[in-house]
């Protein structure tokens, strides 16, 4: 073989290794990017959840209290009656 083709082979071989290499590269860090991606987006769903929790908590109560006005109401009206 001539000089020209061995180093026209030498040539091809480094630049699909370091193509290869470049290519690994970006693969590990967008990899790592989409699990800090995935890290902060679970952060803040669970913080969603627990808003939506405590937002679910006061409806309860506040059908409870609603229903306490209503017996005091009666409670109140069956004084006025008795007096």
């Amino acid at each position: 073989m001539s000089d020209v083709i061995i180093v026209a082979l030498i040539t091809g071989v480094c630049s699909v290794i370091g193509q290869w290499l470049i290519s690994r590269q970006q693969t590990k860090k967008r990899t790592e990017d989409e699990a800090v991606q995935s890290a902060l987006l679970e952060k803040r769903l669970q913080s969603v959840e627990k808003k939506l929790d405590e937002h679910n908590s006061y409806a309860s109560r506040f059908h409870e209290i609603g229903v306490d006005i209503a017996v005091i109401k009666n409670e109140i009206q069956n004084l006025r009656k008795e007096v």
